[in-house]
């Protein structure tokens, strides 16, 4: 039987981050900054809890992301 554990909440409401970039190619990629507004803990099918957070970016929309696919902005 596995185990399942809670990975520990990166982010705190208040925190300013940014996607992970996943594109390699040539094209420049602008990358958007924005503030964590709310955590959410959702549990996937297999019964494993992960953290979500609702993103209010710097051009006023706001959307919901996984906490694997962000990082905390550096500038």
């Amino acid at each position: 039987m596995t185990q399942k554990y809670l990975v520990g909440q990166r982010f705190e409401v208040g925190d300013r981050v940014t996607r992970k970039t996943i594109f390699s190619g040539t094209e420049d990629f602008i990358k958007r900054y924005g503030r964590v507004k709310e955590v959410l803990l959702k549990e996937n099918r297999k019964g494993t809890s992960t953290y979500y957070y609702q993103i209010l970016w710097n051009d006023s929309k706001s959307s919901e992301h996984a906490q694997h696919t962000l990082v905390k902005a550096i500038s």
